[in-house]
């Protein structure tokens, strides 16, 4: 249905931006897709983030738009310096310190910062005006704390900026922005998703772009009567309020990877990553050929004994449905253990690869671990963005032994290859009960390197 959705002609189509601050470089992908899809929306709606790129979009380039947002740094919107490039948890932790103190003392930073930016790059309010496009954004007012949408028909002309930054206000980090004595917070207290305000509009099609911002969106039943998709990633977008160059350029990448996923699946496959198709239906062969000779016990050591038991596979597959996030079934299988593959040794989502490729880039970092087995800890395959909170959380149980997947993928990866434990081993029964993921990529890492000989 999705790849004929962009395809279809004479539809009145919109696009609805979400808010996210900083996430909002993915939309700027996601436009980029549309472009080269043909989808030019009619009318578009967008909160915080969400409007400044609406207003961007309906500008209507998409290069200098991407160009912009590459350039962009903290400093630039809050006036207020991130982290350096690499810089550490310790260094993450003390920047939220001093920005949580600045906001306190100056009661919101000040969005003079914000609206230079918008001064420069939204420069030309009559030419949007001149275009065949809706346009309409949401924000809060403070003194009601309900929400209230604008049109471009509702906002006086040489006042578009004024309702851009109210619509951005991110508020208490920010100050509110007083329009007329009124103060006005981000819209995306109240509506981060406007929806409501693309369907008014009695849209055909609806393209809605979702960042991971707040999630207090109004949902709208007549959401059933048109056509639409939702674009979203599984991937974290990093924090709100940081900008870094190296989460943008991943961010917008991201963008353009879920959108042409969604609009072309035959030639962009993958739920986390994205694929080529190519060699795609000889893998499974393999793949399947040797998952049922280890089930059936050929092709196997002593350690597999018991793996060919209902109550084993099912304890491994509910466990890699959780981390892959759906359900796994006979034909997703082999792509969920991939996957889990590449993000347990940190390959970046930011490409389309060749189905081969990521096999040996999965079989590249494993050797690359097995051989710096013996720091403490094991630093490899760092990304060259900022982390966020929630990130920094997460790498933080990858360092410790017992925890980390990635660890633990290793050290089963070699008792299996140097067949040190059997199935009647008091430790493989804990593995399979308390560890079956990192057994489940160990084994697929077996696989990897096994695939030309008899030994797996």
């Amino acid at each position: 249905m999705e790849p004929a959705f962009f395809e279809k002609e004479n539809m009145k189509r919109a696009i609805v931006f979400g808010g996210g601050g900083a996430r909002g470089a993915f939309e700027i992908g996601v436009w980029k897709a549309l472009d080269e899809l043909g989808y030019h929306a009619d009318i578009v709606t967008g909160t915080s983030v969400g409007a400044l790129n609406g207003a961007l979009y309906i500008l209507g380039n998409q290069k200098e738009a991407e160009k912009m947002w590459k350039e962009i740094e903290t400093n630039d919107i809050l006036g207020f310096e991130s982290p350096a490039q690499g810089a550490g948890f310790g260094d993450y932790g003390k920047t939220v310190s001093e920005f949580i103190v600045k906001v306190i003392k100056e009661k919101g930073l000040s969005t003079k910062p914000l609206e230079d930016m918008v001064m420069k790059y939204i420069d030309d309010e009559q030419k949007i005006r001149s275009r065949p496009v809706i346009f309409g954004l949401s924000t809060v007012n403070f003194r009601t704390m309900k929400v209230e949408n604008y049109y471009l028909e509702d906002i006086k002309k040489g006042e578009l900026t004024d309702y851009l930054l109210a619509s951005s206000a991110l508020y208490p980090a920010m100050e509110k922005h007083y329009i007329n004595d009124t103060p006005y917070i981000d819209g995306g207290y109240g509506n981060n998703i406007p929806i409501d305000m693309a369907l008014d509009k009695k849209p055909d099609q609806l393209v809605i772009v979702d960042v991971h911002g707040p999630h207090l969106f109004k949902r709208d039943p007549r959401i059933g009567n048109c056509e639409y998709i939702w674009i979203r990633t599984n991937w974290p977008l990093g924090d709100m309020l940081l900008f870094d160059k190296q989460r943008t350029e991943l961010n917008i990448k991201l963008g353009y990877l879920e959108t042409m996923k969604r609009a072309h699946a035959n030639d962009y496959m993958g739920y986390w990553y994205t694929f080529d198709p190519e060699n795609q239906d000889a893998e499974k062969d393999a793949f399947y050929v040797a998952l049922h000779q280890l089930l059936q016990g050929h092709r196997s050591s002593h350690l597999f004994k018991q793996i060919d038991k209902e109550t084993y596979q099912k304890t491994l597959l509910k466990e890699l449905s959780r981390k892959w996030g759906k359900v796994v079934n006979e034909h997703t299988l082999m792509l969920a253990v991939l996957e889990m593959a590449g993000r347990t040794f940190k390959i970046s989502p930011d490409n389309r690869y060749k189905l081969y490729d990521f096999q040996d880039m999965i079989k590249n970092r494993l050797e690359r671990l097995l051989e710096a087995e013996k720091e403490q800890p094991i630093h490899a395959f760092e990304p060259s963005y900022i982390l966020s909170g929630k990130e920094w959380s997460k790498e933080f149980f990858e360092q410790l032994p017992l925890v980390s997947n990635r660890r633990m993928t290793v050290q089963i990866f070699k008792w299996i290859t140097d067949d040190r434990i059997s199935s009647d081993h008091p430790l493989f029964s804990i593995i399979m009960k308390v560890k079956p993921y990192p057994l489940i990529l160990a084994l697929y890492c077996k696989y990897l390197f096994s695939k030309e000989n008899e030994n797996f």
